[in-house]
């Protein structure tokens, strides 16, 4: 047997990640569409492209948070971005391999004769019920030791407390987060420069971590030597198993439906949000239980700054 570099094997049986092995049954549908059109474009042999796939479509899924869809997934923009982003730690020969096969995968997923002029927008991702938050603070409280346990917990405050992305949460150190009374507030450098208020409910997790670390410590996984989009899922790979979908981009959409929910003006969360438009919130509005209009989009003030 060969290892395929997902950490699966490649003999002659189906194809089984290690890696990505929680989250197989949901992915696979996606990985074997993709693998199954290349392979009958282009003749290649399926075995070396299942890793390849698999690691890319896990990516843009819980890291990008896009939706499981072959043909969103599968663009040449999002490989280059998974290239760029999400292989920091690859060699410089890995990346170049995964380029190659998955721009070869993009040709036979959607072939150029086969795009459509306009591209429709997909949909926001979904997010939490009250239910699956619930679990989600289960989840972080059982995990193995009190290390996990606290980054466990800052997982959860900096993304349903402040609706930060994946990049920007692995950005914040200790210096970023001010505590003063009963509020705190977050710095966020990476990205969107902006300061964000950490809603209530989610504070004591992330006031204990802070005061529990030294000062320019990361927040979240103390001790890694830099930022990579792969932490948050290296993170849940080295807990244990859960079904459980833990995903910062469905919490940043629930952070901003808890907003929309409670009045924030759509001023005030834009700059909060780190966003430019109300269509972004527009699109979000439709999980309200009462949709409300937005106000008319207006560029009369500049973009967020700190």
């Amino acid at each position: 047997m060969t290892n395929t570099g997902d950490g699966g094997e490649a003999g002659n049986g189906p194809f089984a990640p290690k890696k990505a092995a929680r989250y197989w049954m949901t992915l696979e549908p996606v990985v074997t569409a993709a693998v199954v059109k290349t392979v009958r474009r282009t003749g290649r042999e399926a075995r070396p492209l299942y890793p390849v796939a698999t690691a890319f479509v896990l990516w843009a899924w819980q890291t990008k948070g896009m939706d499981l869809d072959l043909t969103r997934m599968f663009r040449r923009r999002v490989v280059e971005e998974y290239v760029h982003r999400g292989m920091a730690s690859f060699t410089r020969g890995s990346r170049a391999t995964y380029r190659s096969a998955l721009l070869t995968m993009v040709d036979a997923v959607t072939p150029p004769s086969d795009v459509p002029f306009r591209i429709p927008r997909s949909d926001p991702t979904p997010p939490y019920a009250a239910a699956e938050i619930a679990a989600l603070r289960s989840w972080a409280s059982a995990q193995g030791s009190a290390v996990r346990r606290r980054d466990a917990a800052v997982l959860l405050a900096m993304g349903f407390g402040a609706g930060l992305a994946t990049r920007e949460l692995l950005s914040v150190r200790t210096a970023d987060v001010d505590v003063r009374g009963d509020e705190i507030h977050i710095l966020v450098w990476s990205g969107r420069p902006r300061l964000v208020p950490v809603l209530g409910e989610w504070q004591p997790g992330l006031r204990a971590a802070v005061g529990e670390l030294r000062d320019d410590q990361w927040v979240f996984r103390v001790g890694r030597a830099g930022v990579r989009p792969a932490q948050v899922t290296d993170f849940l790979h080295r807990g244990h198993a859960t079904e459980l979908d833990v995903r910062p981009a469905r919490m940043r959409t629930t952070w901003l439906l808890t907003h929309l929910q409670t009045g924030t003006p759509p001023r005030d969360l834009l700059r909060i949000a780190g966003l430019e438009h109300l269509a972004a919130l527009d699109r979000i509005r439709q999980f309200l239980q009462s949709p409300a209009q937005l106000p008319p989009w207006k560029p009369d003030f500049p973009h967020p700054q700190v």
